[in-house]
């Protein structure tokens, strides 16, 4: 096998691969994203819908010195809310992190792949040479 012939079957290689790629990211990983942003979004609602963030970090500024008092404010505050708050956050906090894994491993397989090609081709729907 020549090194043309080689360098032409990667490249060929590269391509199918991307295509595959791109097909499952938008098959089984993209609607599962979407379902995952709905949810964080409504929950978010909700969560705003009790808790107003303003006065929150308005009284977190003014009660606290340094980071770790500003932690130990929030912490403390979220246990003196109602048990409904209490349970939309902890919703809330639940799905951010589904949500930051999923695009973590949609990222990190997008990187197996060559991202720097990759990434076009994925939003774009497919290899489109």
């Amino acid at each position: 096998m020549t090194r043309e012939t080689h360098l032409t079957n990667l490249e060929l290689k590269a391509r199918i691969m991307r295509r595959v790629y791109g097909i499952w990211f938008w098959k089984g990983v993209a609607p599962l994203l979407a379902v995952e942003a709905i949810v964080l979004l409504g929950v978010a609602a909700g969560v705003l819908t009790h808790v107003s963030l303003r006065a929150v970090l308005l009284n977190a500024l003014s009660a606290s010195a340094d980071a770790w008092a500003f932690g130990k404010f929030f912490v403390s505050n979220f246990f003196v809310k109602s048990i409904q708050s209490q349970l939309l956050v902890a919703v809330y906090a639940v799905f951010l992190a589904l949500f930051a894994r999923d695009i973590r491993n949609a990222v990190r397989r997008l990187k197996g792949y060559g991202a720097d090609e990759l990434l076009p081709a994925v939003l774009l729907g497919g290899n489109r040479r």
